[in-house]
């Protein structure tokens, strides 16, 4: 790589991200509400007003669907401790948790990084179960003692069927559900192998997802049976979308010790920041490189141009755009060195996303371009 010297580029603006409520904190792991979420919350209150409205004699319509409401929020907060179950287990084991998220179709904890033992997989999948077996036996006594035809007694009647049915759903023998992580786990022990165990229990998840789809036709028949029929497809596509992306992310982490970070090198240029696009992309030409690294006054490396950024630039503007426009400024996190490999490589570039990064060798010296659209059809293709 050769070098020239110029300005440094300007800020990039953040990408725009989902927006959820936040609630609170467990142990520093921050509790979110995905928007999804209401939508679960307004199908539960439309199916469950008539049904207190019936079991609970005197009550006013608009009373009912308040209660039926109350029934929502507190039934996310089952599903919430349900995910505290699981985040108390990983924190247990030093494993940390990114977030805890509940949405339309129940909860997640994101563990920052995947268990490497058998023991702690099961032990975390099986931690939710557990918080919702309590669950379920505390309502189920409560509900025992009261009358079912009043408030508290319909609620609780309502809280420990739904909680029978998590507790149930959640440990049948398929991934992404916690019986498919204790699945994984068993068969991950016997044959030493955790993508063999993924293997398993991915395919056992996506026959969960048939097995769901048949049964939400044959128990859900009639304009009555919307919501439940709803639900159903629903659950057996996050099943089925869930076992895919299980998978994958296996063979990825499988596949990933194999990769030669000198084989998806590019070669770059290093250029000054107050060069047109048209001028970089001819200077490209001339040589062998592949990618550009903007220099400061220094011929220090400053910034990477942003391939992305470049395209989405009209070819007769180009002439009169600089690549400080269209480039990113290099913070720490886009300079990798070149020793990275394996988990350490995926694991920089996760702290950090971007599009391009900069490696470098032993004596810091640009080295080539890393792309991540290169690493991931590498993924793809390496067996």
């Amino acid at each position: 790589m050769s070098s020239n010297g110029s300005d440094t580029p300007g800020p990039v603006r953040p990408r725009p991200t989902l927006r959820m409520l936040g609630v609170g904190k467990f142990f520093g792991v921050p509790i979110y509400f995905a928007p999804s979420w209401l939508l679960i919350a307004a199908l539960l209150t439309y199916y469950y007003g008539p049904v207190i409205d019936d079991a609970v004699p005197g009550l006013s319509s608009s009373s009912a669907y308040l209660l039926a409401f109350a029934y929502a929020v507190a039934f996310a907060l089952c599903v919430l401790a349900h995910e505290i179950g699981h985040t108390a287990l990983s924190l247990a084991l030093k494993r940390p948790v990114i977030r805890i998220v509940i949405f339309l179709l129940g909860g997640v904890s994101e563990i920052d990084n995947e268990p490497d033992r058998p023991r702690d997989e099961f032990l975390i999948a099986a931690a939710g179960p557990a918080v919702s077996g309590i669950i379920t036996v505390a309502t189920g006594l409560v509900s025992a003692h009261l009358y079912d035809h009043t408030i508290a007694g319909a609620l609780f009647v309502l809280l420990f069927w739904s909680n029978l049915i998590v507790l149930v759903f959640n440990v049948l023998p398929g991934l992404p559900l916690d019986g498919g992580r204790v699945l994984r786990s068993a068969v991950w022990a016997v044959s030493k192998s955790q993508l063999v165990g993924t293997r398993v229990g991915a395919w056992t998840g996506r026959a969960v997802a048939i097995a769901v789809v048949v049964l939400t036709l044959v128990v859900y028949r009639g304009p009555n049976s919307i919501v439940g029929g709803l639900v159903g497809v629903l659950l057996a596509a996050y099943l089925w979308v869930g076992a895919g992306q299980t998978l994958r992310a296996a063979e990825i982490m499988h596949r990933l010790p194999r990769l030669n970070l000198d084989t998806l090198l590019r070669p770059g240029l290093l250029v000054p920041a107050d060069l047109s696009i048209d001028a970089g992309l001819y200077r490209l030409q001339q040589g062998v490189a592949r990618g550009l690294v903007l220099v400061d006054s220094s011929d220090r490396p400053s910034a990477i141009v942003d391939e992305a950024r470049v395209r989405a630039v009209a070819p007769d503007q180009r002439p009169w755009v600089s690549l400080r426009s269209v480039a990113r400024p290099l913070e720490s996190g886009l300079i990798l060195r070149r020793g990275l490999s394996g988990e350490q490589l995926l694991a920089a570039i996760r702290k950090t996303p971007a599009t391009e990064y900069l490696i470098v060798d032993d004596q810091g010296e640009p080295a080539g371009i890393l792309v991540t659209a290169d690493l991931a059809a590498a993924l793809g293709t390496v067996r």
